[in-house]
């Protein structure tokens, strides 16, 4: 599976983005025919969203959860 990003300009002049999910190996294998969802959003989904974490309570993370946060923090 491979996610595809899209820019697209609407009529009204904002930006939007389709993202399609293809089920196939590279974006040269993908077509109309292997594409398993398309979505449309207006947020430029190259730019990574943050995430408040503020009211989490770290004390209470799992293991599996402790480990996806090293991760992130390259830990």
């Amino acid at each position: 599976m491979i996610t595809i990003y899209t820019y697209k300009l609407q009529g009204n002049g904002s930006d939007s983005w389709h993202v399609d999910v293809h089920d196939c190996q590279n974006e040269n294998e993908a077509s109309s025919l292997n594409r398993v969802t398309r979505d449309l959003v207006f947020e430029d989904p190259s730019i990574p969203k943050l995430v408040d974490i503020s009211n989490i309570d770290l004390t209470s993370l799992n293991i599996d959860q402790i480990n996806t946060l090293k991760k992130i923090l390259d830990l």
